[in-house]
C-alpha cells in the first residue's frame, strides 16, 4: 500500500505542474490522469478509478478523437473497471468498442488487438461462473432445444 500511496504522490505532483505548463485539455495530462486512475484500480478503489479514467476519455475524445489508440486503451481499462465490479454488460461494451478502433487502426496482428480479444473472451467466461446455476441450466437446456429442433428441422429422409 505504501506504495501505491508513493506512485499517488508523485502523480498528483505530476498533475499539478502539466495543469500549470500544458493544461488541463493536453494529451498529457490525460496520460497523468489514467495513471492515476490504474493506482487507484489497483487499490480497490474503483469508483475513483472509474472518475479519473472517465475524464481522461474526455479529454482523448477531444483531442485525440475517437479513432485513435490511446482512446481504445483508454476505453479497455474502463472496461476492465466494470470488470472488477463484475459489470460485465458493460466492460463487454467497451471491450467491443475497443476492438473495433483497434481493427481499424493497428490492424488485427497487432499484440493490443489481441489483448482485446484475450479481454472479450475473459469476459465471457466470468460471466458464466457468476451467473446463477438455474439460470445456467436454463440456458443449456434452451441451447439443447434448439440444437434438437434445428437438427429435425435440417432431416430430410
Amino acid at each position: 500500500q505504501e506504495d501505491y500511496a508513493k506512485a499517488l504522490e508523485f502523480y498528483l505532483r505530476c498533475q499539478e505542474i502539466l495543469k500549470t505548463t500544458v493544461g488541463e485539455s493536453h494529451p498529457s495530462y490525460a496520460t497523468n490522469l489514467h495513471n492515476i486512475a490504474g493506482v487507484y484500480r489497483h487499490q480497490g478503489d474503483y469508483a475513483k478509478a472509474l472518475d479519473f479514467y472517465l475524464h481522461c476519455q474526455r479529454i482523448e475524445r477531444t483531442t485525440l478523437g475517437e479513432s485513435h489508440p490511446e482512446y481504445a486503451t483508454t476505453l479497455a481499462n474502463i472496461g476492465r473497471v466494470y470488470e472488477d465490479q463484475e459489470d460485465y454488460t458493460k466492460a463487454l461494451e467497451c471491450y467491443l468498442r475497443c476492438q473495433q478502433i483497434l481493427r481499424t487502426t493497428v490492424g488485427e496482428l497487432h499484440p493490443l488487438y489481441a489483448t482485446t480479444l484475450a479481454n472479450i473472451g475473459g469476459v465471457y467466461e466470468l460471466s458464466l461462473i457468476h451467473i446463477s446455476e438455474p439460470t445456467r441450466q436454463a440456458e443449456i437446456s434452451y441451447a439443447v432445444f434448439c440444437l434438437k429442433k434445428k437438427n429435425t428441422l435440417s432431416f430430410q429422409p
